[in-house]
């Protein structure tokens, strides 16, 4: 069997690392279902979570859970941008720009969350826009799933962080952070699978 390139090595690595990323934040997110669900757990959730509940469960639950540093928040921002730099070569086809930029913006937001417990975590949603964006047009995966991923991140950006912070809380918000959540989580799922079959095809 001939060897591979050596190019072709390091995507298959890449790839593969992306997807146990994308693994890792399919679990963190599916976790926090149980909560959504009424069930309390006895470790921290995302603050995608606590969003939903400051709409849903408004008069029992703490708002002061935002401004509180997470280390599953952060971790989640860590991993995600792990996810995005595996996924760089992928997207740089479309826009080297606009993939620098999402792999580059959850690791700024790191040391905004670590310097302010608060500001820093909307980055996650707005690297999975644009990475979401550029992997529909470079062709990555179904079409369902660059639409899941639009879909999921900009309502949850703006519906779910903006709004919850400018508006009075709202069943209907509440609905829409829960909708957008699963859609998030599936696609966490599709971009894993995705990346996996491309480490697959690329160590031949």
């Amino acid at each position: 069997m001939p060897a591979q390139p050596k190019s072709a090595q390091t995507h298959s690595r890449l790839f593969a690392a992306g997807a146990l990323a994308g693994a890792a934040l399919f679990a963190a997110f599916l976790v926090g279902f149980i909560p959504l669900l009424g069930q309390r757990i006895p470790v921290g959730v995302n603050w995608l979570v606590t969003l939903f509940d400051l709409n849903f469960r408004p008069l029992v639950t703490n708002a002061s859970a935002l401004s509180t540093f997470s280390l599953v928040d952060a971790s989640i921002m860590l991993l995600f941008g792990l996810l995005m730099a595996c996924m760089y070569p992928i997207l740089r086809s479309a826009s080297r720009t606009w993939a620098l930029i999402a792999v580059a913006l959850p690791f700024v937001g790191v040391p905004v969350y670590l310097a302010t417990a608060t500001a820093g975590r909307s980055a996650v949603l707005l690297a999975g826009l644009i990475s979401s964006v550029l992997a529909f047009r470079r062709g990555f995966g179904a079409p369902a799933t660059a639409v899941a991923g639009v879909l999921a991140s900009a309502t949850l950006l703006v519906l779910g962080d903006f709004a919850t912070a400018a508006l009075a809380p709202s069943l209907l918000i509440a609905f829409i952070i829960a909708v957008s959540y699963v859609l998030w989580t599936a696609w966490m799922l599709l971009i894993a699978l995705e990346l996996a079959r491309k480490a697959r095809g690329a160590a031949g």
